[in-house]
């Protein structure tokens, strides 16, 4: 595909997080950007405040990247004391940016005409914004914030993640099923885009909506592949561990597991977080001393030469829509073992990985020491899974993201 085959359209993004120095949601947000202007004229609505001064200065350095990307900047107006007493009231000054941001639209979609607007970041459905009132084919997605945290997990996440997550739940409860902001955006939206196969069964179901699958994250399309590790019979299958220490990533789970393991293993755990010492100490707890090594933040190249001389990677998020690591994970021929839930449930298959089904806390902890013990005691299974890794990655370029992308833009605006 030659990036001059679609016909050139003007879009508009409402991208309120976007920087393309940082994963994530402005990480999201400038990945689309980026590569939507690869093939058309698009301007993005941003929030300022956090992100102008980032945009502006990148741009100024990489013109090249932003050629065709104009930057509006609006500002969000937050309060620090009322969030830090109750944190909810970010959706309030949320919702007020995207006011702002719909009222900026009409004045600019005057002047600009545009052919598609297209909703982006942030990524939850709560808060869809006002952009699907211009009247235009309105593209609504990536949707991520479907995934419940699983119950019986709710064990892992510490006092605080508890009390959090199951909130979170009752909420998404309610919200999914009878959410007005998101009902209307859906009802009037051309194409819904999600992450995860559950959250497109909750849209046919709750919102009686058709909606298509696409992961929030990918990779470049010529991107490196690596050599991956061997493991040599008798020496310690080496497991990476990686992502904020927040309780929601549940390392807990995997560190619980390893004195399960009948064959010799070692974990090593990279970044930090508000959970870093509990973990720390529970590896302590559980004589783990000698078989886990926390890393904290290295540089880049430190951490991908940890991934690169490992032999598998680990997931234990109980709740994530996809992770940029996934592909990280990939690329270096890491066979994956996660739990069969977010958005790992679409990403892994079973030539790349194994994906742990949830009944119980016991039984997840127990099923994490059993594929482990069978990965290092079975080599040619994990180098399968190892090359069927590396072929998986193919399947999530951003090559291949906006083929399906462009086709969806051409068939909005011919029904228009």
């Amino acid at each position: 595909m030659t990036e001059s085959a679609p016909r050139r359209l003007k879009i508009l993004l409402g991208c309120y997080a976007c920087d393309p120095g940082y994963g994530s949601e402005p990480g999201m947000g400038w990945n689309f950007a980026s590569n939507i202007a690869r093939f058309h004229d698009v301007h993005v609505l941003v929030e300022e405040w956090e992100f102008k001064e980032k945009l502006t200065t990148f741009a100024e350095q990489h013109p090249e990247a932003v050629r065709n990307i104009t930057f509006h900047f609006i500002r969000r107006y937050h309060h620090d004391t009322l969030r830090k007493i109750w944190p909810p009231s970010y959706y309030w000054f949320y919702r007020a940016w995207h006011k702002r941001a719909y009222e900026y639209a009409v004045e600019l979609d005057k002047k600009e005409n545009f052919d598609i607007v297209h909703q982006v970041t942030i990524s939850g459905f709560r808060e869809p914004g006002y952009l699907w009132k211009l009247g235009k084919p309105f593209i609504w997605g990536p949707l991520g914030g479907f995934t419940d945290t699983p119950w019986c997990l709710m064990g892992s996440l510490g006092l605080g993640g508890c009390l959090h997550f199951a909130a979170r739940n009752v909420l998404n409860f309610i919200q999914k099923r009878w959410g007005r902001a998101a009902r209307a955006a859906a009802a009037h939206s051309h194409t819904i885009l999600t992450s995860t196969t559950k959250a497109v069964e909750e849209i046919q179901a709750f919102w009686q909506r058709e909606a298509v699958l696409m992961n929030e994250v990918g990779l470049e399309t010529n991107h490196t592949k690596y050599e991956p590790s061997v493991h040599e019979p008798g020496t310690p299958l080496r497991i990476c561990w990686a992502g904020e220490h927040i309780p929601r990533k549940a390392l807990d789970l995997l560190l619980h597991a390893l004195p399960l393991c009948k064959e010799k293993v070692e974990l090593h755990v990279l970044s930090r977080g508000p959970r870093m010492a509990a973990w720390k100490a529970l590896a302590h707890k559980l004589g783990l001393d000698e078989v886990v090594t926390f890393h904290g933040f290295v540089p880049r190249e430190e951490a991908f030469h940890i991934m690169a001389t490992s032999h598998v990677f680990c997931i234990t998020s109980v709740r994530e829509d996809t992770s940029t690591v996934v592909f990280e994970a990939f690329r270096y021929g890491l066979p994956i073992i996660a739990l069969d839930h977010c958005g790992f449930s679409t990403v892994i298959d079973e030539t790349s990985g194994i994906k742990i089904p949830i009944q119980s806390r016991k039984q997840v902890i127990a099923d994490y020491a059993r594929h482990l013990d069978f990965l290092a005691s079975h080599e040619d299974d994990r180098r399968r899974l190892s090359t069927g890794a590396l072929a998986r990655c193919e399947k999530f370029t951003w090559d291949a993201k906006m083929e399906v992308l462009n086709e969806i833009y051409a068939k909005a605006v011919a029904e228009k």
